[in-house]
């Protein structure tokens, strides 16, 4: 695996690093000039080093902000978190229905598989990307997309000084020292997420978020099957209506839920490198539309394009889940190869 990776705007000519910052945050988000800066460039870099499976990066950049919707993550495929220690500069944003702001001393959490939209100042943060199952382990599955640790907390304290040591020293650690603070850096976050105040601010049934979690794999692992519907699950859950309604009712409800899976799917179907071989009308009813202008209007509404541009556009950058860390590697050691070619 490669060691560390730095690249920088600083590489180019100014009329090339708002495109070569731009690329370089792509796995993450989308990086537009902040609100009150259109049409100047975007500028920062990124050192990237590995600790056993994880990968932390130290990022320094101007001001900006950045979106991410649901077309961007499903062309990711980034599924873990991305904890941000915020070492200067403030942001301000909305993580999918959630209000939040941070400045020096905070740590945000981000949910790399949920929608935001941000504007931060000229800052610097240490990232660090995260497995997704140890930490909603520890929260029992609580929503954790936009949680700040506050600066004042003990704990936060704890976790800044142990994480940004982490990132100093990561080359220098062996394998097997890295694969131990590695386990250790989770062990302390999920401790962190375990503080009271969190807890009471995100309250809900444990019984329910694990009901959730359990429907939500099996839709997951079902999606292909023209049949699914409310019935199938309540048949296999041995749940009412009501009660099923009532599980999903922040989410817009059960049938919400399976239209807006079977879209991802047919999403990520119709952008896979080798998926001529289906026409749009068989990818629809391959994902239970009944109609190809069903499939049409729910999926504009959701991505915002038609199924034949999202065909049309498909991205280069495709992330292995189970191997995010490696790949962000991976992928801003080539990027970098080949700024400075």
């Amino acid at each position: 695996m490669t060691r560390e990776v730095f690249i920088s705007t600083e590489l180019v000519e100014e009329d090339q690093r708002t495109d070569l910052w731009r690329e370089i945050s792509r796995p993450m988000f989308e990086a537009l000039p902040h609100s009150d800066d259109r049409g100047l460039f975007l500028s920062g870099s990124v050192r990237a080093v590995p600790v056993g499976s994880l990968m932390t990066a130290r990022s320094i950049f101007n001001r900006q902000r950045y979106n991410k919707d649901r077309r961007f993550i499903l062309n990711s495929g980034l599924d873990s978190y991305l904890v941000q220690l915020v070492t200067s500069g403030e942001l301000a944003g909305d993580f999918n229905g959630v209000r939040a702001s941070a400045g020096p001393g905070d740590i945000l959490i981000l949910d790399l598989s949920q929608p935001l939209k941000n504007q931060v100042t000229e800052g610097s943060r240490v990232n660090i990307v995260i497995p997704r199952q140890p930490l909603e382990k520890a929260v029992s599955g609580r929503n954790l997309h936009g949680t700040v640790l506050k600066r004042h907390w003990p704990v936060t304290q704890l976790v800044m000084t142990y994480l940004t040591g982490l990132h100093s020293v990561g080359t220098q650690l062996s394998t097997f020292e890295a694969d131990a603070a590695h386990e250790a850096a989770v062990t302390l976050m999920a401790a962190a997420l375990k503080n009271d105040e969190l807890e009471a601010a995100g309250s809900h049934s444990v019984l329910k978020i694990a009901l959730q979690q359990r429907i939500v794999t099996f839709i997951d692992q079902n999606i292909n099957l023209p049949d699914l519907s409310p019935e199938t699950i309540m048949r296999r859950f041995h749940v009412s209506r009501s009660h099923l309604y009532r599980t999903f009712a922040d989410d817009g409800g059960i049938a919400k839920v399976l239209r807006d899976k079977r879209l991802d799917a047919a999403f990520v179907e119709l952008t896979r490198r080798d998926s001529a071989a289906l026409s749009i009308t068989e990818i629809s009813y391959r994902f239970g539309f009944s109609s190809s202008n069903q499939f049409l209007r729910g999926f504009r509404a959701r991505f915002g394009i038609t199924p034949s541009q999202a065909r049309q556009e498909r991205q280069a950058l495709h992330l292995e889940k189970a191997e995010g860390s490696a790949h962000l590697l991976n992928y801003f050691a080539t990027l970098r190869e080949r700024v400075i070619k």
